[in-house]
């Protein structure tokens, strides 16, 4: 009707892509083909098979799958349904699966066959599900829950079905952070919100040195259940490009369908791209000239270094569970894209500056601005539309999270006199000693520099007279000499990089570290370490 508002809901993100690019292709593992035609057409028929199986407005639908074919669908078939995207953690341990899909209030679920068993042992404890609907690689060998149905037939003889209207405030997602302090806290997102963040997701990737486009192929390396993928299931399908599903992660595997799929771009943590540099088929990713964006963590340098050598082009992305994700990216702004390369190199692992639609400030305890002298560390605090207003049934947290309009993240920094941000800490991870903050994240990048060095992490240890001390947790360092490696980092205290009282008080060799749901290190391990000692 002439006049109506023109709703940002999520089945506007492929009516265009499909449109214009209907043979594109959806791989899964590279062995599952799909059209976006044969795409959007199975969406359809999932979102009115949850409607014939008495899927409501605002009811939430759970997920627990890798990142499959299957998942994908469940991403847009869900809203279209007028259901809530729940992307369950399947990394977290049972109980807190439970605790999360109880919380949410649940009301359907699509499982995958191989996670029944998880579920049937405490089948009795999930009451508040009203049906299951079981997925698999291999349909005919799906498993029966009570209450259960194929995922596969779900579709059958709910033709003519009608799909609610869709509002752009409706709610569309939700899903639980990573728990690393306390319980999970759950945030949502509407469909407004989705939108144009995947719009903003196109702006700002678009620049250098990412300059994504239509004609790169994805293959994302972000589990699916963990922030919406940090959007790439809504911004590929929006770009129209061709789209690599990598099931369960297998490192030695994924080189080697990067190859094959001719993968040009790619998203991951920085553990998961040390894990890819250790694959036996790392040698598969020299031809690709890859570009890899990493968040989830600072990039340290000498990761940055190693990936380089294997021809990987790598920058730094910036966001969290409660910003949809993305905050901001290592692009280029007019400044760096004039410096010569090597000088620009600098740049690409920096935290980044803010996208599009994004207001950022970095603030000190009175909330002043901090000077922009990449010496005064202050909090990152935010504004964009996509942000989540509140944590779910959780009003103490968020009156934390929020306050005078802006988003609090917790996340200490420090802004260049170009305005690019270096993350230096967490609030909770950062060690002071003697009153003063010691920044573990330029400690653990100059440390990852020294060779032999695999995975860095600096926590703090309680200490009589300083309150807390700085020690280094390394991995790959079993026949390392510390002494050179505390001489590796007096230059940079000579250079004035780094003052001497941040220099480790130990370095302790590790294996290999404990990781959280989300691949980050998990420096509350390596606390309780400490203080077993």
């Amino acid at each position: 009707m002439n006049g109506d508002k023109f709703q940002l809901t999520i089945d506007k993100i492929f009516s265009s892509s499909v449109r214009n690019n209907p043979n594109q292709i959806i791989s899964y593992m590279g062995k599952e083909n799909v059209t976006y035609e044969q795409f959007r057409k199975r969406v359809y028929e999932i979102a009115r098979g949850l409607v014939k199986i008495g899927v409501k407005k605002g009811d939430k639908v759970a997920v627990l799958e890798w990142d499959s074919m299957r998942y994908l669908e469940a991403y847009y078939a869900i809203p279209l349904a007028g259901g809530v995207l729940h992307t369950v953690n399947i990394r977290y341990p049972p109980d807190l699966i439970f605790y999360t899909m109880q919380h949410a209030d649940d009301r359907f679920v699509i499982i995958r066959d191989e996670f029944v068993p998880l579920i049937e042992g405490s089948f009795s404890l999930f009451d508040f599900v009203k049906g299951w609907i079981v997925s698999s690689d291999h349909p005919d060998g799906e498993p029966r829950l009570e209450n259960s149905y194929s995922y596969h037939r779900i579709g059958e003889g709910a033709e003519h079905l009608q799909l609610p209207v869709l509002n752009e405030d409706d709610q569309a997602t939700i899903f639980y952070t990573s728990g690393t302090t306390g319980l999970p806290k759950g945030v949502s997102f509407t469909h407004r919100q989705i939108v144009l963040h995947t719009l903003t997701m196109g702006t700002a990737l678009g620049d250098e040195p990412i300059s994504l486009k239509s004609t790169d192929v994805a293959m994302p390396l972000v589990p699916m259940f963990h922030v919406h993928s940090w959007g790439m299931p809504y911004l590929a399908i929006l770009k129209g490009m061709k789209y690599v599903l990598p099931g369960r992660y297998d490192f030695n595997e994924i080189p080697k369908i990067m190859k094959k799929e001719k993968v040009s771009v790619s998203f991951m943590v920085p553990s998961i791209l040390f894990m890819l540099l250790q694959s036996e088929n790392r040698e598969d990713l020299k031809s690709l000239n890859l570009r890899v964006t990493v968040g989830g963590g600072a990039l340290p340098k000498g990761l940055a270094d190693k990936a380089k050598a294997m021809n990987l082009k790598v920058n730094v992305g910036y966001g969290m569970s409660e910003t949809a994700p993305i905050l901001t990216l290592s692009t280029y702004n007019k400044y760096v894209h004039e410096l010569p390369e090597k000088e620009r190199g600098e740049f690409e692992i920096k935290t980044g500056i803010p996208v599009p639609l994004v207001e950022l400030k970095v603030v000190d305890s009175s909330r002043k601005e901090v000077p922009w002298d990449s010496k005064a560390i202050g909090e990152i605090i935010v504004r964009a539309p996509w942000l989540t207003s509140s944590y779910v049934k959780d009003e103490n947290n968020t009156k934390k999270l929020w306050v005078d309009g802006w988003m609090h993240t917790g996340d200490l920094a420090v802004v260049d006199s170009h305005g690019y941000i270096s993350i230096v800490d967490r609030e909770k991870d950062a060690v002071k000693s003697g009153g003063e903050f010691i920044p573990t994240v330029i400690l653990e990048d100059l440390i990852s520099t020294f060779p032999g060095i695999g995975e860095v992490a600096v926590v703090g240890r309680a200490h009589e007279k300083w309150g807390e001390r700085p020690v280094a947790f390394v991995s790959g360092g079993g026949t390392l000499d510390y002494k050179k490696l505390t001489e590796h980092l007096e230059q940079f205290v000579n250079t004035g990089r780094i003052a001497k009282f941040w220099l480790p008080d130990e370095y302790i060799p590790i294996d290999s570290f404990e990781k959280t749901s989300t691949g980050k290190i998990d420096k509350k391990v390596l606390r309780e370490k400490l203080k077993r000692q």
